[in-house]
């Protein structure tokens, strides 16, 4: 098992229609995280628990692929569109 990271920024003048689009999309995700750059408003950061590689990949797919996905709004709130969407999976290192 994994994390996920997805890291983007939103337009200033949308933070608060997107901060409310992600609670009503959210709500019910207990294994999301959102954080919010401290040095760089409105660079939001989705941290994501226990995730599976295989899991992540049909995440990862459907998040910037899938027209019919409720994550497809996402794109209109981050400059350069669904393109700017940064998504990675991270395992536990080995020491």
């Amino acid at each position: 098992m994994g994390i996920v990271f997805v890291e983007y920024k939103v337009f200033p003048e949308k933070r608060e229609a997107y901060l409310q689009w992600m609670n009503s999309l959210t709500r019910e995700e207990s294994r999301l995280e959102l954080y919010e750059g401290s040095d760089q408003p409105d660079l939001f950061v989705e941290l994501w628990r226990d995730f599976s590689e295989e899991e992540y990949r049909t995440y990862k797919k459907t998040r910037l692929e899938s027209a019919g996905s409720p994550w497809a709004g996402l794109a209109d709130y981050v400059p350069g569109g669904a393109a700017k969407i940064h998504i990675w999976h991270f395992r536990r290192a080995e020491r």
